[in-house]
Formats: structure tokens, C-alpha cells, sequence
């Protein structure tokens, strides 16, 4: 029975690092489109890759902070369910 727990426990956890590689993946090609529109023609060259990266890391940040929030609610909710 412990033994049979266990395996499911390593395999939840494994199938969950799969999907949130997964999901920071999808976050970051998200926030990269939605991070275009800030590179202006009017800024130098030179300014670019700052912008857009600083961008990158805060629309990300933002979004990974918001998809955490919801899967500790998820997994209290859960949790207390039971």
C-alpha cells in the first residue's frame, strides 16, 4: 500500500514539473508577443533589448505569480476537501 502511494506521489510530482516547464514555456512566448508593441521606432536601437526584456520578466513574473495563486487555492481547496 506505502509502496503504491509512493509511486503515485513521484509520479504527480513528475507529471506537475512537466507542466509548469510547460506552462513558464507558454508564458514567456506570451509575454515576448505581448511585449512587441513596446519596442518603439521613436527609441534608439541600442534601447531595444532592455525594454523588451525588462518587459519579458515583468509580464511573466506577473503571470507565474498569478498561475501560483490559483494552484495553491486549487490544492487548499483540495486539501481541505478531504
Amino acid at each position: 500500500m506505502l509502496r503504491t502511494l509512493t509511486t503515485a506521489a513521484l509520479l504527480a510530482l513528475t507529471v506537475s514539473a512537466a507542466q509548469a516547464e510547460s506552462l513558464s514555456e507558454r508564458i514567456h512566448t506570451a509575454a515576448v508577443k505581448a511585449c512587441a508593441t513596446e519596442s518603439s521606432s521613436a527609441l534608439p536601437l541600442s534601447h531595444y533589448g532592455a525594454i523588451t526584456a525588462a518587459c519579458v520578466q515583468r509580464v511573466s513574473a506577473t503571470a507565474e505569480a498569478k498561475y501560483q495563486a490559483m494552484a495553491e487555492a486549487k490544492t487548499k481547496a483540495l486539501t481541505a476537501s478531504n
